[in-house]
């Protein structure tokens, strides 16, 4: 799908810029080009993703047992997990 930005009259240069490179951040094109730059066996892949859930799960467990969490915190992460 496209990235359309249109420009207003009192828009600059830099303001289309700008806005343009928001939309493809938040499309995440970049981050999946960065990825498929190099081959990363799928083992590695596998194993890099188990790290990061046990690496978050780590971490909820930690924040579930302090006093002054918010729910929200939680939440992210398991969010993040695929929990939610």
């Amino acid at each position: 799908m496209p990235i359309v930005i249109k420009a207003k009259k009192s828009d600059s240069s830099n303001d289309v810029i700008r806005r343009f490179k928001k939309a493809v951040a938040a499309t995440g094109i970049v981050q999946i080009v960065k990825d498929r730059r190099y081959f990363r066996k799928p083992s590695k892949i596998k194993s890099a993703t188990t790290a990061t859930n046990n690496r978050l799960k780590r971490r909820a467990r930690s924040l579930k047992n302090r006093k002054n969490v918010s729910p929200a915190a939680l939440v992210r992460i398991n969010q993040k997990l695929g929990k939610i």
